[in-house]
Formats: C-alpha cells, structure tokens, sequence
C-alpha cells in the first residue's frame, strides 16, 4: 500500500512519520511520499521552547528523558520564545538570554543595577536578595517568565516560580507564609494601561501592604516607596506596577494555602528553561520534521494525480506566528495520520 500527500510541510511530515511509524511497529508495509520539494520547506527556527507530544515523538527538539518537552536550539543573542500552552499552539511569549530581560519590567529591573545613583542599586540589590531568599534564581529571565506566561494570574506566578527554583537549583520558599489571607478587593489587572502606570506612581498602596504578615511588610513597602522616589521620571513604572500586581494576586490566598498545581505543559516548559537558556545552534524544527520522514523511508516526489491534501501554507512570516502555524499544522498531520491508517491497514473491498 502507499499514500501520496501534499499540503503544508508540517503537516505532510508528520502524517508521513505517524504512517510509516505504525506500519513498522506491525510489520507492515507502506510507501508514503509527499509532493514538493525538500529543499523548499518554510524554515521554523529556533530558539523555542514548548510542550508538543506529538512534535517531540517526531524526534523534534527532544531530549532524553525530558518527556514531550521540545527545545529547539538557536543563535544565545536571540530571544528565547516560549510558550505553557499545551501543544504550542499560542501563547507565545520571549525571554531574553543574554541578561537584559524581554519584557518591560524585566528591563527596568536589570536597569536598577546600572543606574548611576546609589540609592537604585540598593533597591536592586534588595530585589535580587529577596528573589535569592525564595529559592530563585537572580536572571531577568524569571521576571520574563513570571510576567510574560500567558495563562491565569496565580498559575503564571506558579510556574515563573517554578522556573525560577529550576534555574537557581537551590532550595525554596513558600510565598503564602507572608501572606494574611484576609484581603477582600480584587487584584489588580495584568494588563498595565495610563490608569495603572499612574497607580503605580501614585496610587494608595494601603491594601497590599495590609495583605502581608508584618514579618516583610515594612522592607516590602519602603522599597515601593524607594521605586517610586526614584522614577522621576517614569524610569521604573512598569516594574513597580507588575511587581504590585503579582503581589496583589497573592494577598488574595489564604496564609500558608498553596499555588495551583502545574499542568504538564506549565511544569514542562518551567523546568526545561534552564536547558533552553544555553541550548545554542542553528535549528530548524520544520527540517527536523523533514530528515525524521526521510529517515523512516518517506520520500518527496514531483508530481501525484492522487494526493492527500493535508494543511495549509503560513499566512505570515513573524517568528512566533511560524512558530503557532507550525504547531498547529503538525496537530493537522497527526489528525490526518488518524483517519488515513484504518483504511491503510484494512482498506475497502
């Protein structure tokens, strides 16, 4: 028996892998082709990391014994692109490797220890100390992490957490023991506008501190106080503002409660950005994808007056949109492998 495919890269790649693997696995014999030329796939570079079963049992970015987590190298002087959506899908987000933060608070926060006054390198330092205390490590990518993961507000403090531990190795700290577990407004947003910058300047920070047991509460508001003294110019307003909201999402728990569990994509991703902050090269997961078909006997061919069409080529060519488009087309592929193979294996008479 055999299958012609054309359609999108990804897409054709993967259906052809699915096919020849689950006719290996039984013994059978099957010829899979795609239509197009090798030479010609869309490139989807790296450095990317995400949770994808089905791109990593494709031999795509996967380590041993790192599970589905898929890493895919690329040059250390371009932003990491991550994402704790399952299959990688959306939610992309960037974390940058070098130490200069990707994210605007992340920024502002590495700029405290360059500024010339003495009394921002205090405040940073004191930051750096208190992110030490909980077991984190002191790199901008944790503050990329925990700020940029697109998923619920206690979910992402869990996982830049958990990342944070991850990097650092050492031992941590549960944050709900400074908590007073009694606050009853609602935390603020995570989005930061005009009206939550001038929050961040200006606005009375009575809740949150009340929120916090009186073992931090006097060293976290003096250094509040000092932010906002030293940003005369708005120099740390975003960092003051998502530095607020974090905490104002906390105060929300009960003392000593516990964050929500992680998913396996959300502890995945945590855990596999320490690899993925020194993973250096020149990959390319869509030709993975491609010598992983070719590997397994699947050939490209120039013409089929019979083929499966399966995908669709991007519509844009922006690093994360390659990256969704990607991950989506190998889900199609996958799919497509499902309803091909019974009639493969046990075709109509």
């Amino acid at each position: 028996m055999h299958v012609d495919l054309a359609g999108s890269s990804p897409a054709t790649a993967t259906a052809g892998i699915m096919l020849l693997t689950r006719a290996r696995q039984i013994g059978y014999r099957v010829s899979v082709n795609i239509v197009g030329d090798a030479s010609d796939i869309t490139a989807v570079e790296g450095p990317a990391l995400c949770y994808a079963p089905v791109l990593a049992s494709c031999g795509v970015g996967r380590a041993m014994g790192s599970g589905a987590t898929v890493i895919v190298p690329g040059p250390l002087t371009t932003p990491l692109i991550a994402t704790v959506h399952p299959h990688g899908e959306s939610g992309w987000f960037e974390v940058e490797r070098t130490g200069h933060g990707a994210h605007a608070a992340a920024k502002e926060y590495v700029a405290l220890s360059q500024d010339p006054r003495p009394r921002a390198r205090e405040v940073g330092r004191r930051i750096r100390h208190a992110m030490k205390h909980l077991g984190l490590s002191r790199d901008a990518a944790v503050l990329d992490t925990l700020f940029g993961a697109d998923v619920a507000p206690l979910t992402r403090i869990a996982v830049g957490l958990r990342a944070g531990r991850a990097l650092s190795g050492q031992p941590s700290q549960p944050v709900t023991r400074f908590l007073m577990g009694d606050v009853e407004r609602d935390p603020l947003p995570h989005v930061c506008g005009p009206e939550q910058q001038a929050f961040a300047l200006t606005g009375d920070l009575q809740w949150i501190l009340d929120g916090l047991s009186p073992t931090i509460r006097d060293e976290i508001e003096t250094a509040f106080d000092d932010l906002r003294a030293l940003s005369t110019d708005g120099e740390y307003t975003y960092l003051i503002y998502h530095l607020l909201e974090l905490v104002s999402q906390l105060i929300q728990l009960p003392s000593r409660s516990i964050l929500p569990p992680l998913g396996a994509a959300e502890d995945s991703v945590a855990t596999g950005l320490k690899s993925a902050m020194i993973a250096e090269g020149t990959g390319d997961a869509n030709r993975a994808l491609s010598d992983t078909f070719t590997f397994l006997g699947g050939r490209y061919i120039e013409h089929s007056d019979h083929a499966v069409s399966v995908g669709a080529p991007p519509d844009t060519t922006s690093r994360v949109a390659l990256w969704e488009w990607f991950c989506k087309e190998v889900r199609i592929g996958r799919n497509c492998a499902d309803s091909l193979w019974p009639d493969l294996i046990d075709p109509p008479s």
